[in-house]
């Protein structure tokens, strides 16, 4: 026997496959992204970019993962960990070595930017919370993708013979849905708002149990074996539209997350500015930050308003109690300052998710500067210069918490009322009054498995109303009332905001 026939016999077998599904979904951002690639002398973060034609590239391993992630938070809630029906629907996870293949294909994507727009640039800053000045030699700059662009996903699903081809499906449409409504979001910064995107789906069947239906198959366009316009908003209603007679409707699985979101909207007393550096001639030597065209406040600004408005209230709140940074650092994440966590203490992103939101109805406007010294009260020389910020206008931001414990949600309120109120302005020169914000709020309880969500409306001045107005009370009663700790956690590990179970 020669070794190329022992290499075929020491092959996998092949599956022998009942049908073939290819599901073809339009994906548009509606932030700002950033897919990581490697730096450059010009930016710290750079975007993936495809290496023939240069566009940007969503590689099927990251929409794979983000799906797969999806999948099982819906199912076991946040932290639960992956189910069997995961593994049925995405293969063994990494290290599993008795784990199964994959039935799903999750295929590469080239993106299109929108016209006349390209990559942008962003630069962060990393702020104290102590001071709630920028740090020293905490800045770097990033490549991000606009608002707009859209990338043409496909994910293909075999079934193999005997398996539950209702089953399979079902798993599909249900992690397929997070994509359909702005839940996920790919790419770093995600608990920032950047990476939120919305899709659009078409599907179509392959019988590979006939002759005809792998002719079909063989037929059909490699690239887009749909060919199809993707107009259906949910995958459910794709997979539905082809589905064959013999199989009953489709259904999506019980969603098991427990989660708070909060549903701001907000209105600027004033002008705003969160600063981003001119670079066409005749710009502002300042001017606010844009994406896709459009101003927008950024949820990494918002979110360290947040953090550092937390971190005051819980150092009060909490006094003389030992753990008021640690609910900080469980909510946020902790910070090491570049050095490695102490024993017990291991790096987690934010359980509050705080959106990007494009700032509506504002104008821009130009105001020249000058700096004054401090200690002669004149101009100094030279020291001329100009800002471009937004007037009025008013964004429409959401904020997550996913998995609260208890009092966590309090904290949260506590933050929420401040800036609904117009005391916590957000963006540079809020010494001079920029930034000030100032709306209404919708509070959503769910509850997960079935549970029917709750909601509680809040407005400066007033009581909150609705069917979860006394969870809000309950939630801030808990953050009084949780007692200290010593060790890294605070609170039961079980539990769960007063509102939420």
């Amino acid at each position: 026997m020669t070794d190329y026939a022992l290499a075929l016999d020491d092959a996998m077998p092949g599956r022998e496959l009942r049908a073939r599904w290819s599901v073809t979904g339009r994906l548009r951002l509606e932030t700002a992204t950033h897919l990581g690639g490697e730096g450059t002398d010009r930016v710290d973060m750079q975007v993936l970019r495809d290496p023939r034609g240069g566009g940007p590239l969503l590689p099927g391993t990251t929409l794979a993962g983000a799906l797969r992630s999806a999948l099982a938070d819906r199912l076991a809630g946040y932290g639960g960990g992956e189910t069997e029906a995961v593994a049925a629907l995405f293969g063994g996870a990494r290290g599993d070595d008795d784990g199964v293949q994959s039935p799903t294909i999750t295929f590469d994507a080239l993106g299109e930017l929108p016209r006349e727009l390209g990559v942008e640039i962003r630069d962060g800053v990393t702020i104290s919370p102590d001071s709630g000045t920028a740090e020293d030699h905490k800045k770097y700059d990033y490549e991000v993708l606009p608002a707009g662009t859209s990338f043409p996903v496909r994910v293909d699903l075999l079934v193999p013979e005997g398996a539950d081809e209702r089953r399979l499906l079902e798993l599909l449409a249900t992690s397929l849905d997070a994509l359909s409504h702005g839940e996920m979001a790919f790419g770093a910064k995600r608990s920032r708002g950047l990476g939120r995107v919305r899709a659009a789906w078409a599907a179509r069947r392959f019988d590979l149990g006939s002759r005809e239906g792998w002719l079909e198959w063989v037929r059909s366009d490699h690239e887009d074996p749909v060919g199809g316009s993707v107009n259906r908003t949910a995958p459910l209603d794709a997979l539905n539209a082809a589905l064959p007679d013999e199989l009953a409707p489709l259904s999506l699985l019980d969603d098991a997350r427990q989660r708070v979101v909060l549903d701001l909207e907000l209105t600027t007393a004033c002008d705003i500015l969160v600063r981003s550096p001119g670079t066409e001639p005749g710009a502002a030597d300042v001017s606010h930050l844009s994406s896709g065209g459009k101003p927008v406040l950024p949820g990494t600004s918002l979110a360290g308003v947040i953090r550092a408005q937390a971190t005051r209230i819980a150092r009060l709140v909490r006094n003389g109690q030992p753990d008021a940074d640690r609910w900080i650092d469980r909510l946020f994440g902790p910070r090491f300052e570049g050095r490695h966590p102490a024993a017990g203490h291991q790096p987690c992103a934010s359980r509050l998710r705080v959106g990007e939101a494009t700032v509506e109805g504002s104008r821009a406007r130009r105001q020249i500067r000058i700096a004054v010294d401090r200690f002669t009260q004149g101009v100094i020389p030279t020291a001329l210069f100009d800002e471009q910020t937004e007037v009025g206008g008013r964004v429409s931001i959401r904020l997550e918490l996913r998995d609260p414990k208890d009092g966590e949600l309090g904290l949260v309120l506590l933050v929420l009322k401040d800036l609904l109120d117009g005391r916590l302005p957000v963006g540079g020169t809020s010494g001079v009054g920029r930034g000030v914000l100032a709306g209404t709020a919708v509070v959503t309880f769910y509850g997960g498995l079935g549970a029917p969500p709750r909601t509680a409306r809040l407005e400066p001045g007033c009581l909150p109303s609705g069917d979860a107005a006394d969870a809000v009370a309950e939630a801030i009663r808990q953050f009084n009332d949780v007692p200290p700790t010593v060790g890294g956690d605070i609170g039961p590990t079980t539990g769960r905001s007063g509102g939420v179970s």
